[in-house]
């Protein structure tokens, strides 16, 4: 539960929306909207190499008709040749809370109360695919995934963007997120804007700008050297 808390919800992630007719899928598939949408990301994913921007995020309660403080900080991401990623999500306020994601260790650091939580992912790397969805992957990564249906056009800090709605077609994922929306860029077939909602109708909202692609990111961006007196907690 912690690390869906800290992890899952931190950035970007899992999906499912509903029980999706073969019929709504073939429209889907023959959608020239959605196709054009798929081919931009394709051509952003065969060059990728990383992305780092400024974002900020907000979760709605359904339950109290509210939204929890927002925050806001850095997001960086890098993937090489051989798909390994790098993650470091560095929320600034209204606290800091440094995560990281670097080969086999999620590391979440929280400096207000000296601690910090260190996971193995084991058999849960793939997590850090849905924490950046739509960022490096083609879309035939994601069809094998997800059930991608076009939503419509929009703009999102005065960017044009083409939404999709991914539905995960493993049950597992769909347990823990109901569905996710992208807004990708028309301009760059990068995503500006994420919603991730979850079985209970809470959702997430996370608005990307300043968005750099592509750039020269230092591999220490992904480490983190605890000060002395951290409490670690060492989680599976």
């Amino acid at each position: 539960m912690l690390f869906k808390k800290n992890f899952l919800y931190a950035a970007l992630l899992l999906t499912v929306l509903s029980v999706h007719s073969g019929l709504r899928a073939q429209q889907n598939e023959e959608n020239p909207a959605l196709e054009k949408t798929l081919a931009r990301m394709d051509a952003a994913s065969a060059k990728f190499s990383s992305f780092e921007a400024k974002f900020t995020q907000k979760r709605y309660l359904a339950l109290l008709k509210e939204y929890e403080t927002p925050e806001t900080g850095d997001f960086y991401f890098t993937k090489d040749k051989n798909s390994a990623v790098q993650l470091r999500l560095e929320t600034r306020t209204p606290g800091v809370r440094i995560q990281t994601i670097n080969g086999d260790s999620a590391v979440v650091y929280q400096p207000a109360i000296k601690q910090a939580q260190i996971y193995n992912l084991g058999n849960r790397k793939n997590l850090v695919e849905y924490l950046a969805t739509g960022l490096g992957q083609s879309s035939g990564r994601l069809k094998e995934q997800f059930e991608i249906n076009y939503a419509g056009a929009e703009t999102v800090n005065d960017a044009p963007c083409s939404i999709l709605e991914l539905v995960p077609k493993d049950k597992s994922a769909a347990a823990t997120v109901r569905s996710i929306t992208i807004w990708f860029k028309d301009s760059t077939g990068t995503p500006t804007q994420y919603k991730f909602v979850e079985p209970t109708r809470d959702y997430m909202i996370v608005t990307f700008s300043e968005e750099k692609l592509n750039g020269k990111i230092p591999t220490n961006r992904f480490e983190q050297n605890l000060p002395g007196g951290t409490e670690i907690l060492r989680l599976n």
